[in-house]
């Protein structure tokens, strides 16, 4: 197999967004440019120089939508996971899939999924804010117990090592597709109310905002610039990323401009 470096990893994430974005305007379906993926479009117009993934956001109607209607229309190439469409997901949001390509996430002891875009959702968020207090932490919750499940990172003292291995011995027989489940119920308690005007993102474990919004800032929407194509954003951008990321155009400090990611991508040979 073949080595996917950093620059051909973009052109294949942006080849999928391209596709993905086609895909929701013929079915109407509403989608934005989120989190780094959105600040990189208003700050640099495109990927944050060391940046090396692809985010888009929907709302529960429309990602559920997506999850029926994508893997039906598409040519095969691309498929869209969730937790919906496959039980057996790795994760407890969206991803779209490059099926010609495999990537391992923690060394191949990891996780084995596919080059990918992630497709986060956000859900209803209760008028009661010690509801969505009690929704947050039992996301944070299992989403800690996620992460036990994951390979060990390195750089970990010997306490937490010695606690990241009592702790898996003692989740061994949990499975990961039962958290994802359990952040998907989680996330989904007020699925059905639709008189509710906030969401909140309740399903991603690795988000820790503990904030609910306004549903209109996802309904109404405008495109912007990303590496020479035109995608969707909030048409309150500017208000949405300095509520992630306070002064989103200061550049964070030269040693913290790096990938967070641990992985490696490969294309599958023919």
């Amino acid at each position: 197999m073949k080595e996917i470096d950093v620059n051909e990893l973009k052109k294949v994430q942006l080849e999928m967004l391209e596709y993905f974005d086609a895909f929701c305007r013929k079915n109407k379906i509403r989608y934005w440019l989120d989190y780094g993926t959105l600040l990189g479009a208003i700050r640099h117009k495109g990927y944050i120089p060391w940046d090396d993934d692809v985010d888009v956001a929907m709302l529960r109607e429309d990602y559920e939508k997506a999850s029926r209607l994508f893997n039906k229309q598409s040519d095969g190439v691309y498929i869209l996971q969730t937790p919906t469409n496959n039980k057996e997901s790795c994760y407890p949001f969206g991803k779209l899939l490059n099926t010609r390509t495999v990537l391992y996430e923690y060394g191949e002891k990891g996780i084995k999924t596919s080059v990918y875009i992630d497709v986060f959702v956000y859900d209803n968020a209760p008028e009661d804010k010690e509801t969505v207090k009690r929704i947050f932490r039992k996301r944070d919750l299992l989403g800690r117990i996620r992460r036990i499940k994951l390979p060990m990172r390195s750089g970990l003292s010997l306490s937490k090592r010695v606690l990241y291995v009592i702790g898996s011995v003692l989740l061994k027989p949990i499975s990961m597709n039962k958290i994802n489940r359990a952040l998907d119920k989680n996330a989904r308690r007020f699925e059905k109310d639709k008189s509710l005007a906030n969401v909140s993102s309740f399903v991603d474990p690795y988000d820790t905002s503990y904030f609910s919004v306004a549903k209109s800032f996802f309904t109404d929407l405008t495109e912007v610039d990303f590496e020479g194509k035109k995608y969707l954003a909030p048409k309150k951008y500017d208000e949405w990323l300095r509520k992630i990321y306070g002064d989103y155009m200061e550049f964070p400090p030269v040693e913290k401009r790096v990938s967070t990611h641990v992985f490696k991508a490969y294309y599958l040979d023919e």
